[in-house]
């Protein structure tokens, strides 16, 4: 049974070669920065211990007469020892470094069994993500990603960031960079293997009995501080920049407006979403508005449904494709409970201004409350299907 080390880290840091305690590979020197074994990508407690940037052994001290007070020493400057903050999985907000902090450490299968969930207080985000893993699939085609969300009330923003391995996803909710949330991620998922190996060899998680499920969360809760109190040692070797993106234009396949959850324009452009319905239908023009009126129903549940649960709603939702290649649902608050939504492929740094493109018309018809009328949005419907048939990969931002 691999056991996480219960001292800070062993104090050999003339080593030079390791062999990882979890699949016997031999690392010789240089030792990789990221602590991982080049060959299971599992942590290795004992390379941040020789690779970590520590202080000079310290030398046997001379005897020197004291020439000096305690006034001249403090003179223009007094140091205070900072107190290192212990991990509570039990806090609503478990703060990191640099204003970081994560708020859920979540398991669940795809098949909707929940494994593990840091805070119960934000259990619904686990349902919430096996939703979004129904949507992400099915008609985005692609593999769950991360989710921002902005909270209606404060108006600041918070992430979700997934991972999806051998049909379990990882999640963790909060404020960090990517690259923090790949690697927290990466390592619930080597722990979470561990320990399935450790106590329930070969046993298929979606029908463990409640004594098998109570050991797994015992044991990964401990885990989980680990992991936590290792991302926080951990900060020098990471870099807050985020990855760009490869693709320098965006890509809009549907077109969406909603009043208080009740779609009001939706319009499905082009054919790049596979949209499968369930039923026969006896005409193209059928076809397309029954895919658009199933679009919007499974988009307004997932908007309905976060707002409901988060006080939040969604700003954008990726999914991936490929190797940095994404598709986004993206969500923008209008005046009087309006939402814009939009289905779209590339690049996400340019969502905002397509939507500035869009801004104008739709504020027309966003000036008062859906009473049911929609004459004034079927217009507005027509009219942006005929903007987005004269160019709806951008930029250049314009239908000129």
């Amino acid at each position: 049974m691999v056991k996480i080390p219960s001292t800070a880290f062993p104090s050999d840091k003339t080593k030079t070669k390791v062999e990882c305690q979890f699949c016997g590979y031999k690392i010789s020197k240089p030792f990789p920065k990221d602590q991982l074994c080049p060959k299971c990508g599992k942590f290795l407690a004992i390379l941040h211990d020789i690779t970590a940037k520590g202080k000079e052994k310290a030398q046997p001290k001379q005897f020197e007469t004291k020439t000096t007070t305690l006034s001249s020493k403090l003179k223009g400057k007094v140091k205070i020892k900072q107190k290192s903050l212990d991990i509570s999985l039990e806090s609503e907000k478990i703060q990191l470094k640099k204003g970081e902090y994560v708020k859920l450490l979540g398991i669940t299968s795809i098949d909707r069994t929940q494994l593990y969930c840091s805070n119960n207080n934000l259990r619904y985000l686990l349902e919430l993500t096996n939703n979004l893993d129904f949507i992400a699939t099915g008609v985005l085609g692609g593999v769950l990603d991360k989710m921002l969300l902005i909270s209606i009330e404060h108006n600041t923003e918070e992430k979700c960031q997934f991972y999806v391995k051998n049909d379990i996803i990882y999640i963790v909710y909060g404020r960090f960079p990517d690259k923090k949330g790949k690697w927290l991620l990466e390592q619930m998922s080597n722990h979470f293997e561990i320990i399935m190996s450790e106590l329930v060899r070969g046993k298929d998680v979606n029908s463990l009995d409640k004594l098998e499920s109570y050991q797994i969360e015992k044991e990964f809760r401990r885990r989980a501080k680990f992991i936590l109190t290792e991302y926080r040692k951990l900060q020098e070797v990471f870099s807050d920049q985020e990855i760009p993106y490869v693709e320098d234009t965006i890509r809009i396949d549907y077109l969406g407006l909603s009043s208080m959850s009740i779609g009001v324009i939706s319009s499905l452009i082009g054919d790049n979403l596979n949209v499968e319905l369930q039923i026969e239908v006896d005409s193209p023009e059928e076809e397309k508005e029954m895919k658009e009126s199933m679009l919007t129903a499974r988009i307004e549940a997932i908007a309905a449904n976060t707002q409901g649960n988060t006080g939040a709603f969604p700003r954008w939702i990726s999914v991936k494709l490929g190797f940095q290649k994404y598709r986004f649902l993206t969500f923008k608050k209008y005046q009087n409970d309006y939402f814009l939504s939009l289905l779209s492929e590339g690049n996400l740094e340019k969502i905002d201004q397509v939507e500035k493109l869009l801004d104008p018309k739709v504020s027309k018809v966003t000036e008062s409350n859906f009473s049911g009328n929609l004459k004034p949005f079927n217009e507005l419907k027509v009219s942006l299907e005929e903007d987005l048939r004269k160019r709806r990969k951008f930029p250049p931002f314009s239908f000129n």
